[in-house]
């Protein structure tokens, strides 16, 4: 699904309720994908969002991936196999993500800007994992959150749950780190993305987790 411009969010969910994300950024340098879902159905649904912007696998340049957990990273090796991209994540998450499906990751550093649509930015917010990260588009006025925030059933944006948490506090305290960047619009894998007025509605939810 066309969101902005040169980005796609695709619902892996089957019930259409956004529960789990990928993201596919039509940059001038190549696509990129952020995080791949875990399913074979996933790697069809990111076929057909490729096809549907006219690119094929091969035009993919980039895996970006958010986080270790399973419904983030299993589909990597399918994926490697079919675009030979290589694959980045933050730098204390690289190891753990390669040992968990056998893919060779490399390490970036927070802060750390990606040449890619015009600089793609690397935001470590760990508690959720060891490197959980976010991805911040400048040029877009985009935060590509992952795991860093979630939403309630009735979609206001909540802190990640403990359950899922290596560290529940630390991970609700990092999402005011996102308030240090120029953002309009956030893309989150575990709910309703929110286009327009975000950086508003995740200042309201830092101050409820204080």
């Amino acid at each position: 699904m066309h969101q902005l411009k040169g980005i796609y969010t695709i619902d892996h969910s089957e019930a259409g309720d956004h529960s789990l994300e990928t993201w596919v950024l039509d940059c001038p340098e190549g696509t990129v994908l952020v995080d791949g879902g875990m399913t074979p159905q996933a790697i069809e649904n990111i076929a057909a969002e490729l096809k549907s912007m006219k690119k094929t696998w091969k035009d993919v340049k980039l895996i970006l991936v958010t986080h270790k957990h399973g419904d983030h990273v299993k589909n990597l090796p399918k994926l490697k196999e079919l675009t030979g991209a290589p694959v980045k994540a933050h730098r204390l998450e690289a190891p753990l993500i390669e040992k968990a499906v056998g893919v060779k990751v490399e390490g970036l550093e927070d802060g750390e800007v990606v040449p890619y649509c015009g600089g793609i930015e690397v935001i470590w917010v760990p508690g959720h994992s060891e490197g959980n990260a976010s991805y911040y588009l400048k040029k877009q006025r985009v935060i590509i959150a992952g795991d860093t925030i979630f939403s309630d059933p009735d979609g206001n944006l909540i802190a990640p749950p403990e359950k899922w948490c290596l560290d529940a506090k630390q991970a609700a305290k990092g999402i005011e780190r996102l308030l240090n960047y120029d953002f309009d619009n956030l893309l989150y894998a575990h709910g309703k993305d929110v286009m327009g007025g975000a950086k508003a509605k995740v200042r309201e939810l830092v101050a409820r987790t204080r």
